[in-house]
């Protein structure tokens, strides 16, 4: 268990993360400094002179942390901020969460100078990425002049077929990375093949002969997957002459998911996911789900009550509906709903089974006799569906996500439909916004998957908005 537990944590505070975390701390510092600057008076014993050296102090910081930003082996981290939309995002988002760890920390600083600080950081660090990158644009038209030999990094790539080339694509495009490519190794092509003036140097057999030969500081294992037979050999002779070797994720091809790399009880894997993995995100999403459950759960508890005294006055039955639904990855739970059908509507069901409207393992039919008189208000403005914040507060179900299917509809799903399981189930959806009963069982599914693949906090809020007029009109209900 011990030996778990430092491997998890070695994980966690590996070379590449403890050098990132190191790096924002210090923007951190950084932006105290400039804060200083803007507001002596947060230190009785400062002067203008002492702030002034502070501010000089920050400004060198600045400028030294943008320039060497932590390497990681062949993708320096620094060559990441040329992506200006990543940059800009990202600096915005530090600012914000800074602000925000202000305001919950209840730190007495001045709103006005505090803002002044952070605009002041954030057309720094926009200023130097700019100058960075005017260098990083025009030093690819003479990148070969430039780069000297100790920058270079020199790679060979095995495999010459359709994971290789597209290996070479990407390193190509991106020149200021610095990684001169010496050829390509595979037992496939032939002769004098070359492909973007990248030659062919030999057969994976000689690997050992190209290595000699070049200075070589990384391979780049891309063959294809029926080749995979023979990577074991070349993967051991190049790990017998001490060449860092790099495996490409995309051993299969991928349609949906993404490749993350992760860790197995210390030992490391390719983690294959279909579904958002954002965790800020997620946990923001658990503790909205959790709170917003609640306060409304709270506001509501008057028009419930109401509801199952009409309901106990209106028919004979239990006022609370419980049923066995399918929620995250196919786990079980049971929901809850207010009663609005007669006591014995699932035995009706057999009987109206051919009534059906509804494509797909879906049963729905529009004036459903089982259905009793104040069970068609409740359905028609969504308030039998106000006991499931019981099971949001759980954590059986969030506020957004698809709907819960039957075990027995689950049974009938294609392969594809069962992706609607990879997250947890929700109170509200794009089915409920887009129309309800009055779209078929594929359409169904296909605003479902869409919710998965476009996720996003702003998302949720938004279908969350939309949801109340949806839910006050009664549209698409039945």
């Amino acid at each position: 268990r011990h030996k778990a537990i430092l491997n998890y944590l070695k994980s966690l505070f590996d070379r590449y993360r403890l050098e990132v975390v190191i790096y924002r701390a210090l923007r951190a510092l950084t932006l105290t400094a400039v804060l200083f600057q803007f507001d002596f008076h947060l230190d009785p014993y400062s002067s203008v002179e002492s702030a002034g050296i502070l501010i000089w102090v920050a400004l060198m910081t600045q400028l030294v942390l943008f320039m060497e930003l932590p390497a990681n082996d062949l993708m320096p981290l620094r060559n990441k901020s040329i992506d200006v939309r990543a940059f800009y995002t990202g600096e915005l988002r530090f600012v914000l969460i800074l602000t925000a760890a202000v305001f919950f920390l209840q730190l007495d600083l001045n709103p006005y100078l505090f803002g002044c600080a952070a605009i002041t950081n954030f057309a720094l660090q926009s200023t130097l990425f700019y100058l960075w990158r005017k260098y990083i644009l025009s030093s690819r038209k003479s990148a070969n002049s430039r780069i000297t030999n100790r920058e270079t990094k020199n790679i060979i790539i095995v495999g010459a077929m359709k994971r290789g080339i597209k290996v070479a694509d990407h390193l190509l495009a991106h020149p200021e990375l610095n990684i001169h490519i010496l050829g390509f190794i595979d037992h496939g092509r032939q002769n004098l093949w070359r492909y973007r003036d990248i030659p062919l140097i030999d057969h994976p057999d000689n690997i050992h002969i190209a290595i000699a030969r070049n200075q070589v500081d990384f391979v780049i294992m891309a063959m294809e997957a029926e080749d995979f037979v023979y990577s074991q050999k070349i993967f051991q002779t190049v790990e017998k002459m001490g060449i860092k070797i790099c495996l490409m994720p995309d051993i299969y091809e991928r349609t949906i998911s993404k490749c993350r790399t992760s860790s197995l009880n210390g030992k490391p894997v390719l983690l294959y996911h279909s579904v958002p993995e954002n965790r800020i995100a997620l946990s923001l999403k658990v503790v909205v789900d959790r709170v917003g459950a609640l306060v409304v759960l709270i506001l509501s508890l008057p028009l419930m009550a109401m509801a199952a005294a009409a309901i106990k006055i209106d028919s004979e039955g239990p006022i609370l509906y419980r049923q066995k639904r399918t929620g995250r990855n196919g786990r079980v739970f049971e929901i809850l709903k207010l009663r609005t059908m007669t006591a014995d509507a699932e035995k009706l069901k057999i009987k109206l089974t051919h009534l059906n409207e509804m494509s797909g393992p879906v049963f729905k039919i529009k004036n459903d006799p089982r259905i009793t008189r104040i069970g068609a208000v409740l359905r028609k403005f969504s308030i039998d569906e106000l006991p499931q914040l019981f099971n949001v507060i759980k954590g059986d179900m969030s506020l957004v996500g698809p709907r819960p299917p039957l075990p027995k509809e689950v049974e009938q799903y294609a392969p594809w439909q069962h992706r609607r399981l990879s997250v947890k189930p929700g109170v509200t959806c794009l089915w409920q916004i887009n129309g309800r009963n009055k779209i078929n069982f594929e359409e169904w599914m296909r605003l479902d998957l869409q919710y998965i693949d476009r996720w996003s906090f702003r998302e949720d809020v938004r279908i969350l908005a939309r949801t109340m007029p949806v839910v006050v009109k009664g549209d698409g209900a039945s």
